[in-house]
């Protein structure tokens, strides 16, 4: 039995699984072992050993008096444990193309596991002990490479082996390969990997494990977060405030936060995390956006509660933000949208309170009515070009055609209206406007 050092490489492939011709168990085994012992003794000259190992043990183990005992469980371990190192060997000597036998680590650790169960000799509990030491490193190896490779539930199993195996060695006594930054590593692993497998529930035990020991990584409480936020949105949030007040400078957490606040409409706590946000990341466009965004939400806020001098603070703050998103990116189609909405909100309000004056034909009531009708159109027009704008970016935009149908029918232009009338019933249709009217 050799042990191997730690080793965390990727091994990819597929499985190979051998065939025996009919074969009795009992010799069937002690082929497999002499075949493994010719292996061993010269691994260059015996290669193929290994491979005809596998083939009889495949035999062997149908006998269920033989599966009974450790003995056979042990060498089983062992030969996949040699085939795990062997495919490893080949990956270093530059071998591409596939392993031949990828899952040989979590063959071998569940038949050591197997024999530990069922060892009744000092000495075939030492054989599985020390060949699960010996597997650690090579079962890190197949879950680093499952996870690259988006294989997520089978990753987070083979994590979950590597903290198995940790754990085995540390009740009996033995001394782990694994540093206890390491184990901390594969728990935080097993818990990543699982949540993104939809295994929810075993993750959950080793993010809390991690929060318990104190494992220093902010992403834990955006997982626990995550967890929770459908199911117990204040234990959720327990946990992300958690998160912020033991990672302030984390801007994941940040923005978890801000998207947390913008789920729940809390407009006005927002505006300070976001001011956050921007000063960690100056040159994020989107944040600018988002900002702009709020203020907007708070403009019309304090104008449905007839608060003008509030909704004009709040509309140059909007106004402001969506300016400087764009100052940062001049084709940035949000940002100009944004701005010709904020107008045309702005002039939709006046219109409401324009038609109300309407039935007043006093000389006063009229005098009402064409200044506020100025002041409506004022507002349409420095929506336009905004508009017109976003149209040339996307001719295809449902809430920019609509705008622009409506703005040129508030100013009497009824052909540039039915223009775009015919183009908003094109999108409207499935069909797209194949070149922006304003090229």
């Amino acid at each position: 039995m050799k042990n191997y050092s730690l080793l965390f490489l990727f091994i990819l492939g597929v499985l190979v699984v051998g065939t025996a011709q009919e074969e009795d168990p009992g010799h069937a085994f002690k082929k497999a072992k002499r075949a493994l012992g010719a292996y061993n003794l010269d691994q260059n000259a015996n290669m193929d050993k290994l491979d005809e190992a596998v083939d009889m043990m495949a035999v062997a183990i149908t006998d269920p008096e033989m599966t009974a005992e450790a003995d056979i469980w042990n060498i089983q371990g062992e030969i996949y444990l040699e085939l795990a190192n062997r495919d490893f060997t080949n990956r270093l000597k530059g071998q591409t193309g596939p392993a031949q036998y990828p899952h040989a680590p979590v063959k071998s650790f569940q038949s050591y596991k197997k024999a530990l169960s069922l060892a009744v000799k000092n000495y075939q509990k030492k054989d599985a002990l020390t060949g699960i030491s010996s597997l650690i490193g090579l079962l890190n190896n197949q879950a680093v490479a499952e996870y690259q490779d988006e294989h997520n539930a089978e990753a987070f199993e083979s994590f979950s082996m590597v903290i198995d195996a940790h754990n085995i060695l540390t009740k009996e006594g033995e001394k782990s390969p694994l540093e206890e930054k390491q184990v901390k590593d594969a728990i935080f692993s097993a818990a990543v990997t699982g949540m993104l497998a939809d295994k929810k529930e075993a993750s959950l035990g080793f993010l809390n494990t991690l929060v318990e020991s104190k494992y220093d990584n902010p992403y834990i409480f955006d997982l626990l977060y995550n967890a929770y936020v459908d199911s117990d949105k204040a234990k959720a949030v327990s946990y992300l405030e958690t998160g912020r007040k033991l990672y302030p400078e984390d801007v994941s957490l940040l923005f978890t936060e801000i998207n947390h606040y913008l789920r729940e409409g809390k407009m006005d706590e927002l505006t300070g995390k976001l001011k956050l946000a921007i000063e960690k990341e100056p040159g994020n466009k989107s944040l600018y956006l988002t900002l702009g965004n709020v203020y907007d939400n708070l403009f019309q806020k304090a104008l449905e509660e007839k608060d003008n001098t509030t909704a004009e603070q709040y509309f140059q703050q909007a106004l402001t933000h969506y300016q400087k998103a764009l100052d940062l990116d001049s084709s940035y189609t949000d940002a100009i949208y944004s701005i010709g909405a904020l107008y045309y909100n702005k002039a939709a309000v006046y219109t409401q309170e324009l038609s109300k004056l309407a039935d007043d034909y006093s000389k006063e009531g009229l005098k009402k009515y064409d200044t506020l009708k100025e002041k409506v159109n004022a507002e349409f027009d420095k929506a336009l070009p905004y508009f017109k704008n976003a149209e040339q970016v996307d001719p295809n935009d449902l809430n920019t055609l609509i705008a622009l149908k409506e703005i040129y029918a508030r100013k009497n232009d009824l052909e540039l209206s039915n223009e775009f009338k015919v183009r908003l019933e094109r999108v409207q249709a499935g069909q797209e406007n194949p070149t922006s009217y304003f090229k």
